[in-house]
């Protein structure tokens, strides 16, 4: 099936089976293999509509996926190609965003609404199929090798790795894993892996000893010291900030990308009060997780 004609179908899609088959193939994705029985507890469905859906895809999408009878489960093909997702940042993040949050979002019950605009970071696009298989080895716990070309190498290098959590540090993705070759845990970006990486059946290094990744950083926030105190009051309110600061708890390997992703490093603070905001009142306990003082 021809793009052209993915895209008229997928438009034609009622609304609930649009939903039932991103899904489908969300999980396809993100775990390698699905059941039936899925789609009727998520949305609960009949088995009839579920395989009904199945049946839709399958048509749409016939090398995507086979039934393994021995495991009574749909698991994803070599040669799975995406009929739903297009592979932007922004979309997958709302994938593992979504059901995380107290109150997801809905369809309007009106058309009238208020106006509205947001900017956003240009999106970052992302390998589907390197995006699958670093998930796979992730959940099933497995070893992957991958060709990575990192910014302190010339030539790109072949890494053993084993994956445990992928993560979005508010630019881009990157798996947390342990590497053979540096014999420890490190971040790999995934849109600096060069090749199709290749799954090794061999059990994982799991995240047990990653203890940078299990262990809470606390990162007190508050405002900047040189504004006045008219200002600092407006910080306070903007922040929901109690006795002028405010802490979050950060897993030790993440505190730097929160960091950057607030501005908050020292090589990114501006001298101006008024710019800068706010400031990390902690630094002491701060700086051992980003420069490893």
């Amino acid at each position: 099936m021809n793009n052209v004609t993915d895209k008229a179908t997928t438009v034609q899609m009622k609304w609930d089976v649009r939903q039932r088959l991103i899904l489908l193939e969300t999980t396809l994705l993100m775990v390698g293999w699905v059941r039936i029985t899925s789609l009727m507890e998520m949305f609960s469905i009949s088995r009839a509509q579920a395989s009904k859906d199945f049946q839709g895809y399958q048509l749409l999408r016939p090398n995507n996926l086979r039934y393994n009878k021995s495991a009574k489960y749909y698991e994803i093909s070599d040669g799975f190609m995406p009929l739903l997702l297009t592979g932007k940042t922004s979309e997958l993040l709302s994938i593992f965003h979504t059901p995380h949050t107290p109150n997801p979002p809905v369809l309007s019950l009106t058309a009238y609404q208020p106006h509205a605009s947001a900017i956003n970071p240009l999106d970052r696009e992302i390998d589907l199929t390197i995006f699958r298989l670093i998930s796979n080895a992730a959940y099933n716990h497995r070893k992957v090798k991958i060709l990575y070309q990192s910014l302190t190498q010339a030539d790109s290098q072949e890494r053993i790795i084993s994956p445990h959590t992928l993560v979005y540090s508010g630019y881009r993705w990157h798996i947390r894993a342990y590497s053979e070759h540096h014999q420890a845990y490190r971040d790999f970006v995934l849109a600096r892996i060069k090749n199709v990486p290749t799954l090794i059946d061999e059990v994982g290094i799991d995240d047990t000893n990653d203890t940078e990744w299990h262990t809470q950083v606390p990162i007190v926030i508050g405002p900047h010291p040189n504004l006045s105190d008219n200002h600092k009051t407006v910080i306070v309110d903007d922040y929901g900030m109690c006795d002028d600061q405010i802490t979050v708890q950060m897993r030790g390997a993440l505190v730097g990308y929160f960091l950057k992703l607030m501005h908050l490093e020292p090589s990114r603070e501006h001298p101006d009060a008024k710019v800068q905001q706010i400031v990390v009142l902690n630094k002491d306990v701060v700086k051992h997780w980003v420069w490893g003082e």
